[in-house]
């Protein structure tokens, strides 16, 4: 019988939509179906002769809900066709629609599952132990070195609609002991009720094709059942929104693969597991780093907005390529494994078209990136060899990804390596340079600037991107959507719900907190910036520090770097303004997180490993909404001053003011940690440096490279070390003493002040001391006396109210710096040098 691949990938998607309502409901005619009378239709039977997998009743039961409430699919496609392919999924000999279809569902689910599908979850278990077993949290499972690192936790997730900046909703917390959250029916009640609300809006959408229906179904999914555990045997670690994806990814490769070889409705040809019908693509953007520090000079106007265009439009590159893929090669949006920071897994089947198809955009996206970006960036695309079904196991699978990043790293050797040309020519119509960059020729004057086309393309994309709430893909856009061509296709930024006709749209995607008028999927945007929210706050006297600005800002605009600066001073009780007015530039990245992938899942017993395409799927996805969402909703929150570089994938670049950054910079390893189960496997890592506002962000974005790489180098470049930071030229730190080295500076302003006040001087020479001190340790025996100097300095400069309070002053110092009264160090480090960051931070913070 003929079927469309549609058809597949919608049966796919709902192939376990029964396992919620089997949770929320206790029979499937409480749904609206049929009771228990489809089981010998639907169920499998097991070793006892009993019906097993009950969910699909459920699942049949859903479909006929669509039917009696008048829902719909996209045009030209058979919703009882779909249906039939979900329900038959453990069944699918018995499919009276198309047996080949089922089958295709049915290996995507085996596939998914890395072929662990042992037994069913509701058979020979507690009647309630299903209903009542949370998602398991996924990060517990990366284990590298349990010796040396320690052993991950047990946690588990509430189960709430995804809202990825709130403060708790996405933090794991500890499993309980009976492994079961007894008010979980009740939650999967109204998981299903905001599910059928949303389903019901996007179903009555005619207008709708299949491409833009299955990408609104996608987000209605990952925010309905993200924390909905695809299945409670064994380790319920993988979410049904993953599992379904991956599911449907399956079976659309299945079912582009036999189509063309015309077995579409050859059964024995798609279930033979041992062929080679699958392949990956994947792209890797590099010079990434290079190409957003591409500016001219100090003086570059906008740079703000160059930036955070820059860096959004730099990722968009990777999502403009998934998108043409797919459509070349005629693709569901599932087959999107991995998409962030510039990164990219497309799941593709491993046909004749495939190799043409991959060839043919290399060509055409290495040309327009040369033109575009002069050879500083370069989208390196790797295609492996085929795969078989089978290699999907999880005792498999990991030969697949070594396979994979074998060819990431072949295809990096060689950029840009498929355009035709070496030098190449440049015409400079306005004779000179671009402003902003500096390098590709201007050719348009926009006011007193001459820009070329790429850099006012950011220039406009950095205005829209703080007020988009709707991000728009497709091909020729109007003019009214003011859309900018990124690698080939059309890029708009809507701030309200003006749709185009939808001809050539091929994705909408809402933010967050956009109310829109049908529950489109999200885009997370890590686009936080600080802007003046009231009158008062345009009058903070503050700002007077600020004597370069010649625009005067309204409520509704962005700070400038040098208001953000000027935040950093502080009112002193005297009423003068203290501090210095600079800014804190912040960059990190999770530790090794590609080794962490790779070899995390792995175990020592071959049957006990946990490396499959679903949790691979997974822990890609949650890692990047860290950045992207629960990022955005901390400096929302917290630091409301911090300006969004770029976030996303698994690193992030901010800037604030200083005071803020290094608070900031604790609560980003504090927050990261819960957020990944306090996992001592995965750690981050940090450089954090301060600049001037007028001074080069591009030089301090560098300077902070460095320190991140600090952070991560043993001493002597020695191997590498994680899990510490590097902040304003001090020595790197691990995070528990970084906290403490906070503390140690708020103690040491407190000395700064009131009376009896050490002096500047003071602080100064106790920093001099401390370096001799880190001296002496590196072997330099000349300084061999900083003890009798720190003793003398001490006694002579502190000042007391009598002689038993100065006593108590200078052994309030010692224990500070870690000596005892006979200045013998008393803490685990070697020497002092450590003070040289909190007596900085006092030294800064106190100027007048």
């Amino acid at each position: 019988m003929s079927y469309s691949m549609y058809e597949v990938v919608f049966g796919s998607l709902f192939h376990d939509i029964g396992k919620v309502l089997q949770r929320a409901f206790d029979r499937p005619v409480d749904v609206a179906g049929q009771d228990y009378d489809l089981e010998s239709t639907l169920c499998p039977l097991n070793k006892e002769g009993r019906y097993t997998h009950r969910h699909v009743l459920f699942t049949e039961a859903f479909f006929e809900l669509m039917n009696r409430q008048g829902l719909q699919l996209p045009k030209g496609v058979n919703l009882a066709a779909v249906g039939k392919i979900a329900a038959y999924h453990h069944k699918p000999d018995g499919c009276d629609f198309s047996v080949a279809a089922a089958w295709m569902c049915a290996l995507g689910d085996r596939f998914s599952a890395g072929m662990e599908r042992r037994c069913e979850e509701d058979a020979g278990r507690s009647i309630r132990s299903y209903k009542t077993t949370p998602l398991s949290c996924l990060f517990d499972e990366l284990i590298l070195d349990e010796n040396r690192l320690g052993t991950p936790g047990a946690h588990s997730y509430s189960l709430e609609l995804l809202n990825p900046e709130d403060e708790t909703s996405l933090i794991p917390l500890l499993r309980p002991q009976d492994g079961i959250i007894r008010e979980l029916p009740s939650r999967y009640l109204e998981v299903w009720q905001a599910f059928l609300r949303d389903f019901k809006s996007i179903a009555q959408r005619s207008e709708l094709g299949v491409q833009l229906f299955e990408e609104a179904l996608l987000g209605l999914l990952e925010r309905t059942t993200w924390a909905v555990p695809s299945s409670t045997v064994d380790l319920p670690d993988i979410s049904l929104y993953d599992h379904s994806r991956i599911t449907a990814a399956i079976a659309s490769c299945l079912f582009r693969y036999h189509d063309e070889r015309g077995e579409i409705d050859d059964v024995n040809a798609i279930k033979d597991m041992e062929s080679p019908k699958f392949r990956f693509v994947a792209g890797d953007l590099s010079g990434i780093q290079g190409t957003l520090l591409k500016l001219a000079s100090q003086g570059v106007k906008s740079v703000n907005k160059i930036l955070r265009a820059r860096s959004f439009l730099l990722g968009a590159i990777a999502e403009s390529a998934t998108l043409q893929l797919l459509e070349a090669l005629r693709l569901p949006l599932c087959c999107i494994i991995q998409q962030a920071g510039g990164r990219f897994l497309v799941l593709v089947p491993a046909t004749e078209e495939t190799d043409g198809v991959v060839e043919s955009l290399r060509n055409k996206w290495d040309r327009q990136l040369l033109e575009n970006y002069t050879g500083t960036l370069a989208l390196n695309v790797a295609l492996t060899e085929p795969f078989a079904g089978s290699d999907f196991s999880a005792e498999r699978f990991g030969t697949v990804m070594a396979r994979l990043g074998q060819s990431v790293e072949e295809a990096k050797q060689t950029p840009l390596s498929h355009c035709d040309q070496g030098v190449m020519k440049r015409e400079f119509p306005l004779d000179c340079s671009c402003s902003a960059c500096g390098i590709r020729p201007a050719e348009r004057l926009y006011g007193d600037e001459a820009r070329c086309p790429t850099c006012q393309k950011e220039v406009e994309t950095g205005s829209r991107l703080v007020r988009a709430n709707l991000v728009l893909w497709g091909r020729n856009l109007p003019g009214t959507c003011h859309p900018v061509d990124v690698l080939g296709l059309d890029l708009a930024l809507l701030d309200r719900e003006a749709l185009p006709n939808l001809d050539g749209v091929l994705s909408i995607r809402k933010t967050l907190h956009f109310k829109s008028s049908l529950p489109w999927s999200m885009r997370y945007l890590a686009n936080h910036i600080p802007i003046f929210k009231r009158e008062q706050d345009l009058r903070d006297p503050r700002y007077k520090i600020d004597q370069d600005e010649s625009e005067t800002p309204v409520v509704g605009d962005p700070k400038t770097f040098a208001h953000i600066a000027a935040e950093a001073t502080e009112l002193h009780h005297d009423g003068t303004m203290r501090g210095r007015p600079y800014l804190g530039l912040l960059k990190a990245d999770v530790d090794y997180l590609g080794f962490l992938f790779q070899y995390g899942l792995r175990r020592t017993v071959m049957n006990d490993d946990r490396f499959t395409l679903s949790r691979l799927a997974q822990l890609s996805r949650m890692m990047d909404l860290y950045f992207t969402g629960y990022l955005k909703g901390l400096l929302h929150r917290e630091f409301p001053d911090t300006y969004t570089v770029y976030a996303g994938g698994d690193d992030l670049l901010l800037i604030g003011p200083w005071t803020k950054m290094l608070e900031l910079a604790w609560r980003i390893h504090e927050t990261f940690r819960a957020y990944t189960g306090h996992n001592p496997n995965i750690t981050l890592s940090a450089g954090l440096t301060l600049l001037k506002a007028s001074h080069p962000v591009n030089r301090a974005i560098k300077e902070a490279e460095v320190f991140l790489e600090t952070a991560k180098e043993a001493a002597g470049g020695q191997g590498t070390v994680r899990n510490r930071i590097c902040a304003l030229m001090a020595k790197p730190l691990p995070w528990d003493r970084y906290k403490e080295k906070l503390q140690d500076a708020s103690w040491v302003i407190e000395q700064m002040q009131g009376e009896n006040a050490v002096s500047t001087g003071f602080v100064y020479h106790i920093m001099k001391i401390a370096s001799d001190a880190e001296a002496v340790a590196e072997g330099q025996v000349l300084k061999a006396d900083w003890r009798a100097r720190l003793a003398y300095h001490l006694s002579r400069n502190i000042k007391g109210y009598d002689d038993a309070d100065k006593k108590r002053r200078v052994v309030q110092w010692l224990e500070r710096l870690g000596l005892d009264n006979q200045l013998k160090l008393t803490k685990d480090y070697s020497n002092l040098y450590e003070w040289r960051l909190p007596l900085e931070i006092a030294l800064y913070r106190n100027r007048r």
